[in-house]
């Protein structure tokens, strides 16, 4: 799996668990918990963004370089 996905699916995990610690928190009226909860939603969409940002860089310098290639191709003809 390459880090992209790997992090998109980190950052899934993040939210799902500090989603669950939330709910959790809420139910058994602990404050504490419930940030926590919160808090490792945030990070889990942080980290989710890296990786969707992370793999969009990545689309970018591919489409450039097969560009760059096509160029060097027309040259060489």
């Amino acid at each position: 799996m390459n880090s992209n996905l790997g992090d998109k699916a980190k950052g899934m995990k993040d939210k799902v668990v500090g989603k669950i610690k939330e709910e959790y928190g809420d139910l058994v009226d602990d404050s504490g918990k419930e940030l926590e909860g919160k808090l490792q939603q945030a990070r889990g969409e942080a980290i989710q963004k890296k990786g969707e940002i992370k793999e969009n860089i990545h689309d970018k310098a591919e489409d450039l370089a097969d560009k760059a290639n096509d160029k060097i191709d027309d040259w060489k003809k």
